[in-house]
C-alpha cells in the first residue's frame, strides 16, 4: 500500500504480536525472550507519513478497524 513495504502475512504477524499479552520465546518468528506484556497498555499499529486516502481501504483490509 503507497510506499509501505512488507508482504500482508508478516504485517498482520507482527499485528497479532503486539495484541498479545504473554509471548512465548520462538527463534524461529524472531522472538528471542519470552515477554508478558500483561501490565502494559495496549498499542496500535499506525502508519507514518506517505499514506493518504485513497490508501485507507487497502490498510483497513490489512489492520480492520477495530
Amino acid at each position: 500500500v503507497g510506499k509501505l513495504e512488507g508482504e500482508r502475512e508478516i504485517t498482520l504477524g507482527f499485528v497479532d504480536l503486539m495484541r498479545d499479552d504473554y509471548i512465548e520465546k520462538d527463534r524461529s518468528r524472531g522472538i528471542y525472550f519470552t515477554q508478558d506484556w500483561v501490565s502494559l497498555p495496549g498499542t496500535m499499529p499506525v502508519a507514518s507519513g506517505g499514506i493518504h486516502v485513497w490508501h485507507m481501504p487497502a490498510l483497513v483490509e490489512i489492520f480492520g478497524d477495530d
